[in-house]
């Protein structure tokens, strides 16, 4: 008999376990509260907002305050004075190149490449491509067929080739 009590006591605070346990689980699968995280988050981004407005207001204080106090002009205005000498310092480069280019492409419009040497037959022949000679033999009239004979490749292939370069 008390071996009957303590095995449902035991399976009772199993029981109990695993109700808890579900509980807790279906209570994380609902969705949390969605207006108090909004209002939560639109009172954080105004408090933000806030102190970003103070500063740049105690900024725009002290740039006041250096202007009324020095006879010297602001830093701001120094810095834009410089960047306008700047621009006018990258324009006048600017045409100084643009004009240098054209006249170096008039200097170079009477240029002609030198050749290389002709030492040897060998050396300064070239050999075309596969695809270059079929081109070529079609240009001057040769059929699929010839073109194929002479240059050893099947006729499908010189049919691709010049209906891939058409």
């Amino acid at each position: 008999m008390v071996y009957l009590v303590i095995v449902s006591l035991v399976l009772h605070l199993v029981s109990f376990f695993v109700m808890i346990i579900l509980y807790q689980k279906i209570e994380s699968s609902q969705p949390p509260d969605t207006g108090r995280t909004l209002k939560e988050m639109e009172d954080m981004l105004i408090s933000y907002t806030t102190e970003m407005k103070e500063n740049n207001e105690k900024l725009a204080r002290r740039i006041n305050d250096m202007d009324t106090a020095s006879s010297k002009p602001a830093p701001l205005t120094e810095n834009l004075r410089h960047a306008q000498a700047d621009e006018q310092k990258d324009k006048r480069a600017a045409e100084t190149a643009a004009k240098q280019d054209t006249a170096a492409d008039a200097d170079y419009s009477a240029y002609n490449p030198p050749l290389p040497e002709e030492t040897a037959a060998e050396e300064t022949a070239f050999i075309s491509s596969e695809t270059s000679r079929v081109l070529s033999m079609h240009q001057q009239g040769f059929s699929e067929a010839d073109i194929a004979r002479q240059l050893g490749i099947g006729a499908g292939e010189v049919h691709l080739l010049l209906k891939f370069y058409k």
